[in-house]
């Protein structure tokens, strides 16, 4: 029986020991030239050198250095149990982003087939930048993660965050392609019932033509500036944004 014991003992510490084997990983960190680290090969040539251009520039004038990670999949570093913004936290504090003196660093992390983002705010941010970092997510990073265009949305969301630590209000997100056609057919209608109006006066189907197109692209046009997304669960001592696509 004692034997069996320490039989079973033995097998519980090597399992044991294969867990903690497999603890999770984090991506190595990028060359001091380089501000961003691709795994999932979602950056071109072109956005990447956008990317390191806007982080270097922010660095020098402001101190606040802006770091891009795209991954594969949380499991791709053993962190299938993780959620992004417990991923996001432990990588921002593993590599040590900012400084102690002024922590005002700024991660953006992509896993690409869990279809999940985080911006990662530094301690020195403090909460009340969460709904800016989250605007940056809704409205300039998830709608062109929707249309699959992922080097577009990250680059968009680094200059974003390059708006934020600067105090600059964010860049505008990109209309939709019909709201123009729409509005330039709102207004060839509009002459034609200003016309009807002059004919028949105010009991004219005009009126009513006029109020119903005009609710209906104030309507369509609300919903075009509106993008959803979620908001995360955890964060670091500087807050942040989560979104899905």
């Amino acid at each position: 029986m004692s034997k069996r014991r320490q039989t079973a003992a033995l097998i519980g510490l090597l399992l044991l020991q294969g867990a903690s084997a497999r603890a999770v990983t984090f991506p190595s960190k990028p060359s001091t030239d380089r501000f961003y680290v691709d795994e999932a090969g979602l950056i071109s040539e072109a956005e990447g050198g956008a990317i390191n251009d806007i982080a270097r520039s922010l660095l020098k004038e402001q101190q606040v250095p802006i770091l891009v990670v795209t991954i594969r999949s949380l499991a791709s570093h053993d962190a299938a149990g993780y959620t992004i913004e417990r991923y996001a936290y432990e990588l921002f504090n593993t590599w040590g982003i900012g400084s102690e003196r002024r922590n005002y660093g700024m991660l953006l992390l992509v896993s690409q087939q869990d279809r999940r983002a985080r911006i990662e705010l530094g301690a020195a941010w403090g909460h009340a930048s969460n709904f800016q970092a989250q605007e940056v997510m809704n409205t300039l990073i998830l709608p062109e993660f929707r249309q699959g265009n992922y080097a577009e949305g990250i680059l968009a969301g680094v200059r974003g965050m390059d708006a934020m630590a600067r105090g600059l209000e964010l860049p505008k997100p990109k209309q939709p392609w019909w709201v123009l056609p729409a509005f330039l057919a709102f207004v060839a209608v509009c002459i034609g019932v200003i016309v009807s109006l002059f004919k028949s006066g105010r009991k004219g189907w005009g009126w009513a033509l006029l109020i119903g197109l005009g609710a209906l692209l104030f309507f369509l046009l609300r919903s075009a500036g509106r993008s959803g997304g979620a908001f995360g669960g955890g964060s670091s001592g500087g807050g942040g944004a989560s979104g899905s696509w």
